[in-house]
Parts: C-alpha cells; sequence; structure tokens
C-alpha cells in the first residue's frame, strides 16, 4: 500500500467531452505539503482542480486520497463526502449572504473535524478584509470576493484545499504579504495544498513541488529549484522564459564552445558526447558582468526589478543573451552601451538539450 497522502495515477482529466491534459501522475507524499500547478490559460488546470473534488469524473486511472480511491473508472466519491474544498478564480459567494455569513459557512462545513480550529478574526486579518464583513458579494470588487472566498475555504480545514488563481485579483502589493501569511497558516496547521496560478514565482514561493502543464500533458514535476534551474525540455524553458538557448558544441564532459562567448566550462545535467552540437540553456544569473572584459555585447534592453537589473544583451549574430546585475553594481549601463561578460565563463548547472 502506498503511503503518499494523496495520488493521481495515470488520469486523462477531461471537460466537455474534451481531454484536457492527457495520462496525468503525481503525488503529494506528507500532509501539509503545497503543490503548484504552471500552465498558459485553458490548458486544462482548472479541470484538474474541478476533477479531483469530485465535480468532473473520469474514465482512466485513479485518484486516492489518505490511500482511499475518491476517483477511478468505477467509483466516485461524492463532492460532499471528500472533504476536500475548492476556491474558485471567480467569485463564488452566495450573493444573498453578507461577506461574514459566506466565510463563516466553511466553519460551519467542518465543525469537529479538526483538532486545532482556526478563527475568524484570524483568517479576516490575513486576508485584511474586516472592512466587507458587513458587505454583500455584489458591494465589493473583484479582489475583495476572492480573498473571502478563500478566508471561507481556509476556515473549512478540509483534507485537501484546492485554490484555483487565489490571489489573481490581488493588488501587487499586497499579494507578498498575503502569500507569506498564507503559507505560514497552511503549514501550521498541516492543510495539503493543490494551487493553480499562472505566476511563477508565486508557485515557487509556495510550492514544495511545482507541476508544468503543456501541450495537454504535465511536462515536469519536482521541486522548484530543480523546474527553474534544471527544466527537462525546451517547451519549459519557453515556458518560464526565463533564459536564452544558443548554439554550442560539446567539447569535454565538463566543457562546450561557444562561437561568440567561446568555452564554458561547468557541471552537466546530463553527459553527452565530445562533439554533439547542442542548445545550451544560459539564464540571467549564468553570467557576470566585468567592466574589465575583451567580451563585450551591445545592451539592447533593460529592465529594472528593484533589487536587481536584467540587462538584454546582443551578440554579433544577432542573439540575445539576459544577464542579472545587483542594482547596486558601481554604475548603470545605458542602451547603446557595451557590456562586458566575465571570462572565462563557468555555469554551475550545465542545461543542454
Amino acid at each position: 500500500m502506498s503511503n503518499n497522502f494523496f495520488e493521481v495515477s495515470n488520469v486523462d482529466f477531461i471537460a466537455g467531452g474534451e481531454t484536457k491534459v492527457r495520462n496525468v501522475s503525481f503525488k503529494i507524499q506528507k500532509e501539509g505539503d503545497i503543490v503548484c500547478l504552471l500552465g498558459p490559460s485553458g490548458i486544462g488546470k482548472t479541470t484538474i482542480l474541478r476533477t479531483i473534488a469530485g465535480l468532473q469524473k473520469i474514465k482512466n486511472g485513479d485518484i486516492k486520497l489518505k490511500n482511499k480511491i475518491i476517483s477511478s473508472k468505477d467509483i466516485n466519491v461524492e463532492p460532499e463526502n471528500r472533504n476536500i474544498s475548492l476556491a474558485f478564480q471567480e467569485n463564488s459567494l452566495f450573493p444573498h449572504y453578507t461577506v461574514e455569513k459566506n466565510i463563516l459557512l466553511g466553519a460551519e462545513k467542518n465543525k469537529g473535524k479538526r483538532n486545532q480550529q482556526l478563527s475568524l478574526k484570524q483568517i479576516v486579518d490575513l486576508l485584511d478584509i474586516t472592512e466587507i464583513l458587513n458587505h454583500y458579494p455584489h458591494q465589493i470588487s473583484a479582489g475583495e470576493a476572492q480573498r473571502a472566498s478563500l478566508a471561507r475555504s481556509l476556515l473549512t480545514q478540509p483534507d485537501l484545499l484546492l485554490l484555483d488563481e487565489p490571489l489573481s485579483n490581488v493588488d501587487q502589493n499586497f499579494k507578498e504579504e498575503i502569500q507569506v501569511k498564507l503559507k505560514h497558516i497552511l503549514k501550521s496547521l498541516k492543510i495539503t495544498t493543490i494551487i493553480v496560478t499562472h505566476d511563477s514565482y508565486e508557485a515557487f514561493y509556495l510550492g514544495s513541488k511545482c507541476g508544468i502543464i503543456l501541450n495537454h500533458e504535465l511536462k515536469q514535476f519536482d521541486d522548484p529549484y530543480k523546474v527553474y534551474h534544471l527544466p527537462n525540455s525546451i517547451e519549459v524553458v519557453n515556458f518560464l522564459n526565463r533564459g536564452a538557448l544558443i548554439p554550442a558544441k560539446i567539447s569535454s564532459p565538463k566543457s562546450l564552445e561557444s562561437e561568440e562567448l567561446g568555452t564554458i566550462t561547468g557541471n552537466f545535467t546530463k553527459p553527452l558526447p565530445n562533439g554533439t552540437n547542442v542548445k545550451l540553456l544560459l539564464q540571467p544569473d549564468d553570467l557576470q558582468h566585468d567592466d574589465k572584459s575583451n567580451l563585450k555585447l551591445e545592451v539592447v534592453d533593460i529592465k529594472f526589478r528593484g533589487t536587481s537589473f536584467i540587462y538584454t544583451l546582443k551578440t554579433p549574430n544577432n542573439m540575445l543573451l539576459p544577464i542579472l546585475v545587483h542594482s547596486h553594481h558601481i554604475h548603470q549601463h545605458e542602451i547603446g552601451d557595451k557590456f562586458g561578460i566575465k571570462r572565462p565563463i563557468h555555469i554551475e548547472h550545465v542545461v543542454c538539450f
């Protein structure tokens, strides 16, 4: 018998007679872990959550929660008997109840099912919705409605919490604060959670595991660090949009040659024969700035990220390379400047395709 808290095995997720995501398998090993699913709009992420909640049936594979099958070809436990809570991206509040009454429905649903209870005040303070408790859903903004729906789901304290873009309508200056508090509550109460989000930074912060869904498949399911630094396909690289792929040739077990950048050394994520032509992934933090270098490239774009700048450099063959520089660097560069790259180039994770 599997010891995983939650497990999806070889499931096709279907909506409206159309297979949205094929042959999906992943697991959540420990109670209280958080999994984030990333992918473009319309790819089937919400269908996955609806199916896990019991709102859609499956024709193959199975879904298990606490070692019990809740969905299979022959078994479909009704949603109300799963102790799973789903918070939709859109407003799912009851229009004839106040915000406070809507939120308290979550507490009433699971009263006495968990030893450790989360109070209404705690959750209201967390999400900063005290001032709208006596309002009705039509009197509040989309972001406030989303936070109220999230509050109701948290008070339910289910075995499994499903959140569909939970912070998509929340102002950016407030979002990071909520993320920190939300993660603390989920971890302290051991509420196992699956979050669908389009925000990779949010996924990398909240998730102990991240799944990338592209072209109707779960392409990669791994630790956030590995998803970012060790993407398993060009599709994942392009989706995350975190670097550039440049042509190179393997010259030894720890080096390769680039026509424009010269010799690059590092630790290969997989062995490749000498002489193999590859596409090398260069991420913004792989290259280092050096004003004294004899390798200088033209700056064609600059993105300010607060703590850092991302400079986009153009090579003589018109390749575009991103490079990260701390914002307290001794001087800033302008578009059209020549920007030095430190040589020899060494990359900790050499990822090639």
